[in-house]
């Protein structure tokens, strides 16, 4: 259990920097599927938090996981694809290894789906994951989710920014738009994705993060006013959807106050 504790303080002070981690020495880890796999702290799950991060990108998703633990839902966060950056999602020509990557990735992803239709499957993309993930459920490679999260996917080219705007518009399924930068990549990206779910009475929401430490708060938020997850007594504002600042979610007077502690050994 000590070591355990050690290895989360040491993802704690690492991953505001890089996303990188040797996830192979927490319990938790799936060598066969190459995911970490926390369940819900009850016989039956309320939901499916599926993950695909960013190489190249701080995240704090292992640190919230006993957060969804203890609200009834089960995270899978899958290990970062180096590939991701290697192929280009934009390109007409799609070549023999970038294809036989996409049906490894489907198939690795594929298998993570839970079997329970009765409850909400939401995945989070984050970067460039969530143009790739958009294309395979557009192909049919994967089934839709019940809802998608993408976390500051801002690609540079215009040429994958006009994809990613459109696809998003075009979901079949509600997506939430976090956005934890505000440079002028990031402007360009919102703008045109914002315009062109205008034009298509898409079911999308797009909104500044406003703690990157904490997207938990956000998400639930989200999850709340569309259903998918109960509202507890005495929730707080952030949970209720009031509107005092420009993500439309309030914060609690103590920013650590939401947050539970690790369960021992994690």
């Amino acid at each position: 259990m000590l070591r355990a504790g050690v290895l989360m303080l040491g993802w704690l002070a690492v991953a505001t920097a890089s996303a990188q981690v040797d996830w192979t020495a927490y319990r938790e880890f799936q060598a066969d599927s190459r995911q970490l796999r926390f369940d819900a702290e009850r016989p039956e799950a309320l939901g499916t938090l599926l993950i695909w991060p960013e190489q190249q990108q701080a995240h704090h998703w292992l640190a919230m996981a006993p957060w969804w633990q203890q609200r009834g839902w089960n995270l899978v966060l899958l290990l970062p694809d180096p590939q991701q950056h290697h192929f280009n999602p934009a390109d007409e020509q799609v070549s023999e290894l970038r294809q036989q990557w996409l049906e490894q990735v489907a198939s690795r992803l594929a298998a993570l789906q839970d079997d329970n239709p009765e409850i909400p499957q939401l995945v989070l993309t984050q970067g460039s994951a969530s143009l790739w993930y958009q294309q395979l459920v557009e192909t049919d490679s994967l089934p839709p989710p019940t809802g998608l999260v993408v976390v500051d996917a801002t690609p540079a080219s215009a040429e994958q920014q006009r994809m990613l705007a459109m696809s998003l518009s075009r979901a079949g399924w509600p997506v939430l738009d976090l956005f934890s930068r505000q440079d002028d990549l990031t402007q360009a990206n919102r703008k045109q994705r914002q315009h062109k779910a205008a034009r298509q009475a898409a079911d999308y929401t797009a909104e500044q993060l406003a703690d990157p430490s904490r997207p938990e708060r956000q998400i639930a938020a989200w999850l709340v006013r569309r259903g998918w997850m109960p509202l507890p007594p005495g929730a707080p504002d952030y949970l209720k959807g009031r509107t005092l600042h420009e993500t439309g979610i309030s914060r609690p007077t103590d920013p650590g106050a939401e947050r539970d502690p690790a369960p021992p050994g994690l």
